[in-house]
């Protein structure tokens, strides 16, 4: 087998579609030397490469309604949708514990992206020091502009990977891998928009003109995207896993069954194409 990359995209809750992709990959005991993601991808990706089969479903489906986690209330006081503190800090030091020491013991080159508020660029972090510099780098990756702060981590203000980098493909390039695994949130076909509220972001971040351009041209910047995956795949150098037709749950979902079945299809999409999959791997 060919050196290969795997890399996860983000998207908030869709990342539940993720999770049962990454579960199938436990259950097969497949594991990558090399695992990026951004947002939701690097925090599903986490829990996978310290290989806690199961973990993402408790915190994504068992806890995904919980006031905590989501609270729009929260959001008009604080401006803060996601419960930041919640999700980096009581979930994997509690309420489902995050294997630190089997992570701190990990043979996978571990990559997050994030976003440089001063520059706009994507900002990638593959060394975690120590169990607090891991949270934090991951805090910032999820941080979603508008309804999440800033963080700041070795004298970068950092804001939510899935900006500058929302599938960080480049990376698993750079890192030298022939092959890449791609996990997606978005179904075939799927185009971005431009964003909505654009007025909003020049608003709150017009002291930040770089990570407002970055802002208003993710569409462009993510469809091109999506055309170097393809490219990619036609050469037979990446294998695409993404939802077969559009998914009903938005990022900021919080119906427990509709999470659950999102997880469900995830593993059962992956267990349909492991033959496939099996075939590129060994190609």
């Amino acid at each position: 087998m060919k050196q290969t990359g795997l890399v996860l995209e983000g998207g908030g809750m869709r990342g539940t579609y993720t999770a049962g992709v990454l579960d199938y990959f436990l259950d097969m005991n497949l594991h990558f030397p090399f695992v990026a993601g951004a947002s939701a991808g690097a925090s599903n990706g986490s829990s996978y490469v310290a290989r806690q089969r199961g973990r993402n479903y408790n915190v994504l489906v068992g806890y995904g309604d919980h006031p905590e986690y989501i609270s729009y209330l929260r959001a008009l006081r604080k401006k803060e949708l996601f419960g930041m503190d919640f999700i980096f800090d009581k979930l994997p030091n509690e309420l489902v514990p995050f294997d630190f020491e089997a992570f701190e013991n990990r043979q996978t080159h571990f990559s997050v992206a994030t976003t440089d508020l001063m520059t706009g660029d994507a900002v990638h972090y593959h060394d975690f020091p120590d169990r607090n510099s891991l949270m934090t780098i991951m805090r910032a990756s999820c941080s979603i502009p508008l309804i999440a702060p800033s963080i700041t981590y070795e004298g970068k203000t950092l804001m939510d990977g899935g900006i500058a980098a929302p599938v960080p493909i480049d990376q698993s390039i750079q890192y030298g891998n022939e092959k890449h695994v791609v996990v997606l949130t978005r179904n075939e076909g799927y185009t971005k928009g431009r964003m909505k509220g654009g007025w909003l972001i020049q608003r709150k971040f017009r002291q930040h003109p770089a990570f407002v351009k970055t802002m208003l041209n993710r569409h462009v910047a993510y469809n091109g995207l999506t055309e170097k995956l393809w490219q990619l795949e036609k050469e037979g150098r990446a294998f695409i896993i993404r939802p077969e037709t559009p998914l009903s749950v938005s990022r900021i979902e919080r119906n427990r069954k509709k999470l659950h079945e999102l997880y469900m299809q995830g593993y059962e999409e992956m267990k349909y194409r492991e033959k496939a999959l099996e075939d590129f791997l060994k190609s």
